[in-house]
């Protein structure tokens, strides 16, 4: 069963956002007093009496953008409203009825969908006020009076959703089989990835700096599988970022993205050098073990000139903390191995699910250990007893030794890199923990 879809919309600061962040019950989309600050669909499934459904927040019908993209907002708002079952229209009681309310109200007539009317920042006095002043909007037969800052109204607002389509089964909305992160610096091309996947106009292109400022998911289903796209704002220096800045709140968003993420595709230029925003993505990824591919975009522009074998010798360098990583050429506008470097992330995922027999596990830690052992400590050997395997996504080893203290940043690099080499964890990055071994105080190696 197909997930019905919900939309959200409204003029402009009458609480669209925050009315999202409500009924999903965390904070996805940015909440801010700057007027256009939503301009992509951002999107969420909702769980509610057994069932789910899509909930979609847009940007603000009748903005004027400051990078001149009223025009591609006003083409998401619209194709939402096509694709959604149901219209959640929102006001607000605190300034009541505007002109900008009644062209909306004229605006969703137009797709002849069923509406409910949602009057927010309503107190508990104010209510009945408030819904004979909307009437005249003409959206009477459901209307439900909210206030997302005091937390009101989310229980009748969901039933009067629930009431008026078909929620799917929960095991309609199965997970995806892959979640993927899509970061990078500004103009990088990851908006024109997301959308060349989908096959459609998902996310606003533009070669202003900065257009996407939020993380949107976009779900792709290619060969019955469920992937999730998570479009991420791209990044740039923090210095140039001030604590109120919406690229500070975007740039968060990115590193949140990066968490929720099985694997990250970290978008390069072919045509620009990476610098300090890719040195700081590259950071943050190996920080939170992720599997990451080096997907280098706008290939045709260097092709000829370059191999991908060039590419992967200068990232390795650049990047040493993801020197394991794989190399993707591709083309994002015009479809270049594009499905292929997705059939490439589904292969790291499985990787990084991947657990080693002890057997095998502990033969890789006999070598190592034979080629350079971890050092001693206070003039005695520092001695290694045996290595198991306790986790997946990352692959997570712990490796019992006398003195876990004692053993160097540095040999634990080597002993990684050396185990990498010797399994068949090639691609994906491996957590290391140390442990003393019981006894192991008494032993003098």
């Amino acid at each position: 069963m197909t997930l019905e879809k919900v939309a959200i919309v409204g003029r402009p600061n009458v609480g669209k956002s925050s009315l999202f962040n409500f009924l999903a019950g965390r904070r996805i989309s940015i909440v801010d007093p700057t007027a256009g600050v939503t301009r992509d669909r951002i999107t969420t499934i909702i769980e509610y009496l057994g069932g789910v459904f899509e909930l979609t927040d847009t940007g603000g019908h009748g903005v004027e953008d400051c990078d001149n993209l009223t025009h591609e907002i006003e083409a998401q708002i619209r194709m939402a409203v096509e694709q959604s079952a149901l219209l959640l229209f929102v006001v607000d009681a605190g300034t009541g009825i505007t002109p900008l309310d009644q062209t909306v109200a004229q605006f969703i007539r137009r797709f002849s969908k069923p509406v409910v009317l949602v009057i927010n920042k309503v107190d508990g006095a104010g209510q009945a006020h408030a819904q004979n002043e909307f009437f005249s909007l003409g959206f009477s037969d459901a209307v439900v009076c909210v206030s997302c800052t005091h937390r009101r109204g989310r229980g009748e607002l969901l039933d009067a959703v629930a009431s008026r389509i078909a929620l799917a089964p929960n095991t309609s909305a199965a997970d995806p089989v892959l979640k993927l992160a899509v970061v990078g610096k500004r103009n990088a091309g990851k908006s024109t990835l997301i959308n060349t996947l989908s096959g459609s106009q998902r996310v606003i292109v533009s070669d202003t700096p900065g257009t996407t400022r939020d993380s949107v998911d976009v779900r792709i289903i290619m060969d019955d599988k469920t992937f999730l796209m998570i479009d991420t704002a791209g990044v740039r220096r923090r210095s140039k970022m001030t604590s109120n800045d919406l690229e500070f709140y975007s740039y968060h968003r990115a590193q949140r993205s990066i968490r929720r993420s099985d694997v990250v595709l970290m978008l390069l230029d072919a045509s620009l050098e990476a610098g300090d925003v890719d040195q700081k993505l590259a950071r943050y990824v190996a920080e939170n073990f992720k599997p990451v591919i080096f997907v280098i975009n706008k290939w045709d522009l260097v092709k000829g000139r370059a191999t991908p074998t060039d590419f992967g010798e200068y990232l390795g360098k650049l990047f040493p903390q993801l020197a394991f990583a794989p190399v993707s050429c591709i083309s994002a506008q015009d479809n270049d191995n594009v499905i292929e470097t997705l059939q490439l992330a589904m292969n790291l995922h499985q990787q990084s699910g991947i657990r080693l027999p002890t057997a095998q596990l502990n033969a890789a830690v006999e070598e190592i250990v034979a080629l350079r052992g971890p050092g001693s400590h206070q003039g005695r050997r520092i001695k290694v007893y045996y290595a198991t395997q306790i986790d997946v996504h990352p692959p997570t080893m712990v490796l019992f030794v006398n003195h876990p203290e004692s053993v160097t940043q540095e040999y634990q690099r080597f002993f990684i890199r050396e185990l990498r080499l010797r399994t068949v964890l090639r691609e994906v990055p491996i957590r290391l923990l140390l442990r003393g071994h019981r006894g192991s105080n008494r032993e003098d190696g």
